[in-house]
């Protein structure tokens, strides 16, 4: 049986995705994934990338409508083209942006089953990126491509029940068409090493994911002006989500020139999750910030639950969403300034037990939230379209 993922990222990156396509290919499924373009090659013989010729960049608001268009009108050739011989039994599109389901519109004339994946409520997003209220024109038009965006879908998915609440209450939909699937560490990937830590010679925070104001590391370096003479072998790693995570990164780095911190603070190049392993296994602290903002208020990040994987106590900023789910016995928590964070690091650095007490905790979430069941409600969707 042949499926089809449409997803505006790099595959490799991008773990959500990779739990789908793994699980499918495990099942025998031959599974397309039309994303961008990387080297990287799945090793599931049975998982074929369809990569967009064109990189990613973060420019501004207009480059991101050309680039979402662009890649739309290339998923939907490519889509339609291959349908022809690959007759998919159902598509399975990921947002952002959320139009992208429409890239489907011939397998779904012909039958096949369209399941619509909102990682993000875009509305949200954009409010939170642009600082923009609800009565915004362009919130608006979000609204209303989700709005038919779900409409469209067979089946709605999204990752976590905050967003599920938000889609609920401004879409005339019934509760039962959207399903919430967490999102999980691959277990296989994310296990810690034997050999951790135990001949580092520096005290390592690590921050993995997007480059952007709403997650706060610029707070984070304010407050190493101060940590560098408090710890002398602190460093600070940074791996990105892209290669070219735009202005916002620009000023970072010439805020870390002007601070003299180059010497603490390094940026990495994007790699794929396999590879991120004995990087991560070099923290002693995962950094998980976040500005204030009604989309930073409602997500549980994936890279936090890495850091609990792998067993490396967090500090994170208290949202709403992450107040749901862990305590202060899980998380080293702190709010959104420079001296919070800084008090928090200190903390954790003069006492590395109190650090593997948060690890150890916080690792009661995934006891429940995990892919294995997770994966039992994917499947479960799949058979209620009755398409096997």
């Amino acid at each position: 049986m042949n499926i089809a993922f449409v997803v505006y990222s790099h595959y490799s990156r991008d773990a959500r995705v990779r739990r789908y396509t793994e699980s499918l290919a495990k099942k025998g499924f031959n599974v397309d994934v039309i994303s961008l373009a990387e080297h990287y090659q799945p090793k599931e013989k049975n998982i074929s990338l369809i990569k967009y010729p064109f990189g990613r960049k973060r420019l501004g608001k207009y480059w991101y409508i050309f680039e979402y268009f662009l890649f739309f009108f290339y998923s939907f050739f490519i889509l339609s083209a291959r349908y022809l011989f690959r007759k998919y039994k159902f598509v399975h599109i990921n947002n952002m942006p959320d139009f992208l389901v429409f890239t489907a519109i011939i397998p779904k004339f012909f039958g096949a089953k369209i399941i619509l994946d909102l990682h993000d409520p875009m509305p949200e997003l954009y409010m939170s990126k642009y600082h923009v209220g609800e009565n915004d024109w362009m919130v608006k038009r979000l609204k209303s491509l989700e709005n038919i965006s779900i409409k469209f879908s067979d089946r709605v998915i999204t990752a976590n029940p905050i967003f599920k609440e938000i889609f609920l209450s401004r879409n005339n939909i019934p509760t039962d068409k959207i399903t919430v699937i967490l999102n999980c560490p691959d277990a296989r990937i994310f296990q810690p090493l034997k050999s951790k830590k135990s001949n580092n010679k520096y005290f390592n925070l690590f921050y993995m994911g997007t480059v952007e104001e709403r997650f706060g590391l610029d707070t984070a370096i304010d407050a190493l002006t101060i940590l560098v003479n408090k710890i002398p072998n602190l460093r600070f790693i940074v791996i990105p989500k892209l290669e070219d995570e735009g202005k916002y990164s620009v000023e970072l780095k010439n805020k870390i020139r002007r601070l003299k911190l180059e010497k603490y603070i390094s940026f990495h190049s994007p790699i794929p999750l396999e590879h991120l392993i004995k990087k991560i296994s070099s923290a002693n602290i995962g950094i998980v910030l976040a500005k204030d903002g009604i989309f930073t208020d409602s997500i549980i990040p994936v890279k936090l639950l890495e850091f609990i994987q792998m067993g490396i106590p967090v500090i994170a900023t208290e949202t709403r969403s992450l107040r749901r789910y862990f305590s202060n016995e899980q998380i080293c928590f702190v709010k959104n300034s420079a001296e919070d964070f800084l008090k928090a690091v200190l903390k954790l650095y003069a006492n590395p037990t109190l650090g593997k007490v948060f690890a150890l905790k916080a690792k009661n979430y995934l006891k429940k939230n995990n892919w294995r069941n997770e994966q039992r409600k994917y499947f479960a969707i799949i058979e209620s379209l009755d398409i096997l």
